[in-house]
């Protein structure tokens, strides 16, 4: 599952459009908007330690704060890298 945390902003669409045409036809992507449901999404917000928007939170386990600056094309070794990269700590 692939989480997109937005906030209504120019950037939070694009990145979202981005995860959108990258992610493979297997991959749930959820939008949690926090600009329209913040109080509903509070929880998660607490438990990935979402400081900024965008936020990409992948499995619970991948967490990339920001627009990301490289292609999203989802696979196996993509999905290696990013837990290396951007780990969820």
């Amino acid at each position: 599952m692939i989480e997109v945390f937005t906030g209504g902003c120019p950037r939070c669409a694009t990145t979202l459009g981005v995860v959108e045409a990258g992610k493979c036809a297997s991959c749930v992507l959820v939008e949690r908007d926090l600009a329209r449901d913040s109080s509903v999404h509070a929880d998660l917000v607490r438990r990935y330690r979402v400081r900024v928007v965008p936020t990409i939170v992948i499995d619970g386990r991948v967490k990339v704060e920001g627009k990301p600056d490289f292609p999203w094309v989802c696979g196996d070794e993509f999905y290696a890298w990013l837990e290396k990269a951007y780990p969820l700590r």
